[in-house]
This record gives C-alpha cells, sequence and structure tokens, in this order.
C-alpha cells in the first residue's frame, strides 16, 4: 500500500503518471510549426527567383496571368506542382467546356521537355528545403535523450503541423480569376484542396523526419 508521503514524493520528483509522454509535452510544437511555415516561405521566394533572376520566364500575355499578382499566384501554383499538387480549373458558371480542368505545369514540361529550366530543380525543392530544415532545427535544439527514431518522428510530426496548415491556407488563396467571355461568370484556377492535405502531410513527415535522423545521427557521432 504506497502512504501519502511516499505518492507526494513521488509527485514532487515528477514521476507522476501523465497522459502524454515527457517528450511529447517538452517538444516545442510551436516552434516546429513556425520553421515549416518559414520553410514554406523559403520555397516560395526561391521559386519566384528562379523565375526573375533565373533562366524561367512567365509569358505575360496568357490573359490569366497578366498582372503582377497574378504572377505571384502562378509562382505559387507552380510550388504546389512542385509537392505533385495538381491545379484545379473550374467555372462559376454553367455549361462551360473546360478542356484541361486538372494540370501540373511541371509535370507536362518533364513530358515534354524544352524548359529553361529543368522540372526536376523545381521538385527537388521542397525535398531538399525540407530535409535541410528539419536537419537545421534538430541541430539547434536541446533534445532529451529519447532515440534517434522518435526524436526524428517528433520533429517531422512538428513540422507537419505547419505545413500543413499554411498549404491548405494557400490551396484556398492562391487563386487565379480570368473573366468569361460572353458572360458574368469567371474561370478559376486553384491547387487541389485533396492532393493538398496529402501531399503537404506526407513531404514533411518524410523528409523533415530524414534532415532529423541525419541530425542526429551527426550529433551522436
Amino acid at each position: 500500500m504506497t502512504t501519502q508521503a511516499e505518492h507526494d514524493g513521488a509527485t514532487e520528483s515528477g514521476s507522476d503518471d501523465h497522459f502524454f509522454a515527457a517528450s511529447l509535452r517538452e517538444f516545442p510544437w510551436p516552434w516546429a510549426a513556425g520553421a515549416a511555415v518559414a520553410t514554406f516561405v523559403v520555397e516560395y521566394l526561391l521559386v519566384a527567383a528562379l523565375f526573375v533572376l533565373g533562366p524561367s520566364s512567365v509569358d505575360r500575355s496568357v490573359p490569366i496571368i497578366d498582372s503582377t499578382m497574378a504572377v505571384l499566384i502562378q509562382y505559387a501554383h507552380i510550388l504546389f506542382n512542385a509537392h505533385f499538387v495538381w491545379i484545379v480549373q473550374a467555372a462559376t458558371v454553367p455549361n462551360v467546356q473546360i478542356p484541361e480542368p486538372f494540370s501540373n505545369d511541371l509535370w507536362l514540361a518533364l513530358v515534354s521537355g524544352g524548359a529553361a529550366t529543368h522540372p526536376l530543380v523545381y521538385f527537388l525543392l521542397p525535398v531538399v528545403s525540407l530535409v535541410i530544415a528539419g536537419a537545421v532545427f534538430e541541430r539547434h535544439r536541446d533534445s532529451p535523450a529519447t532515440g534517434r527514431f522518435t526524436e526524428a518522428g517528433l520533429v517531422g510530426a512538428g513540422f507537419t503541423v505547419g505545413y500543413l496548415a499554411v498549404g491548405i491556407l494557400g490551396s484556398v488563396t492562391f487563386v487565379q480569376r480570368v473573366p468569361i467571355n460572353g458572360s458574368d461568370g469567371f474561370l478559376t484556377q486553384q491547387p487541389d484542396l485533396y492532393f493538398t492535405a496529402i501531399m503537404f502531410l506526407v513531404f514533411p513527415m518524410l523528409f523533415a523526419t530524414l534532415g532529423a535522423v541525419l541530425a542526429y545521427d551527426r550529433d551522436q557521432a
């Protein structure tokens, strides 16, 4: 039988039972989510740099991207394409035929060839960015001795929270709208919400976790 004194002593020593393990309670979830959002922002800036400073370009003669804001949204669509997220085209009025309701410009460029910047550069951009971000986050935090895979899994899960949130927000924010001739409706283009929910969960969980594993192994070497 446990006496009251023994129970009080256990509580004071921190050995009382908790629903969540100490590693979950002590992990800096807000910082990991914030790091994931920052990683997405860096990815977007790198995509923009490839178009503004690099060999890629945006054709402003296309009606749907004839303004600066439309060009900025186009950069976002390319970044979503790099996560294997389809861009959905839909009309706000009925009886309008849409030849390509789903598209991925990077995949089309990879198949057809001739792109100024090889599409694989864009496909690798979020992969490399998340691996580096996961490794940097792991290296700069005072992590408890929870084991390599437990610690890396926490980093991946923490990144997933922020990455998934910014992805879903982007899928409903980065919307192109162009008037349809002869009607009051619009043709819209935006990242597919369902693909976004899947891929923006898978990417950080895989690649931020991998970066944390690599950083953990290096720290333990």
